[in-house]
Formats: structure tokens, sequence, C-alpha cells
């Protein structure tokens, strides 16, 4: 049931959406396209409720960002173009069905660790990688 305008609160929206993104998990037998299409969805609503510039803000914080050269304006630019699509791929790896994917994510930040960055930065090569893990988890034997 919809909510009437009249009735909405802004601030519990806000919390509302935020916990219901951060919550958001993968089922134990939901199909990674099925999950994807739910948390780009929800992921619509905090652009919407946060705007461009308060995921470009949180760029500029970053590691990443603090490395690309000062002079490099572009790049600069292109990162925090680029930042949503970023947090989300993030989000989507983080979110998965850690039963399935658990090994996948240890590597991920044990590489990370020896500072080496394999996470993706694009929600659909997430979704690639988690596939051929969770492909190569149930046919051990066989090479993609």
């Amino acid at each position: 049931m919809k909510k009437s305008a009249d009735a909405e609160y802004d601030f519990l929206d806000f919390w509302e959406a935020n916990q219901k993104f951060f919550a958001m998990k993968q089922g134990a037998t939901e199909n990674l396209m099925h999950f994807k299409e739910r948390f780009l969805r929800q992921a619509e609503v905090l652009q919407d409720l946060y705007g461009v510039a308060w995921f470009q803000n949180f760029a500029v914080k970053t590691k990443a960002y603090a490395a690309i050269a000062s002079t490099n304006t572009s790049a600069q630019n292109k990162f925090k173009d680029d930042i949503f699509e970023a947090v989300l791929a993030t989000g989507f790896l983080c979110n998965s069905d850690q039963t399935r994917t658990a090994p996948l994510m240890l590597d991920l930040q044990t590489n990370y660790c020896r500072e080496v960055n394999y996470y993706r930065k694009m929600v659909s090569k997430a979704q690639d990688m988690l596939k051929i893990h969770i492909d190569v988890s149930k046919n051990p034997g066989v090479n993609l």
C-alpha cells in the first residue's frame, strides 16, 4: 500500500530508505540478476535522496582520489563522476549471498591488503565476477 504524500515524513523516509538499502542481502536461492534488479532499484532511491553531489563529496575523501595527481583534473573529475557506480559495485559484492561468495570476498580483501585492488567499479562487472565465482564453485573441475 502506498502512503499519501501528506503522510510522508522526510526524515523517516530517509532512514527507512538507508536501512532498506544497507540491510538488503541476496537470498540463498535468489539468482544474481534478480538481486541486481532489486539492488539497483533501491540505489536509485538513495541517489534521489542524496543527489550526485553527496557521492562526489565522498569521492574526494577517499584514498583513491588522493592518489590521483592534483594536476590531472580530468582523471579527478572522471573519478568523481564514476563514484556512485563504484560504490554500488562494492555494495553489490558485499551484499551478495556470503554462503556462496565468502571465499571470493576474502580473496578480494586479502589482495587489497597487498595493495592489489580487484574490486570492480561497475555493477555489471561485479555481477560477472560473482557469476564466475559461483559457477566455478558449483563445478570445480570446469575451466571457464
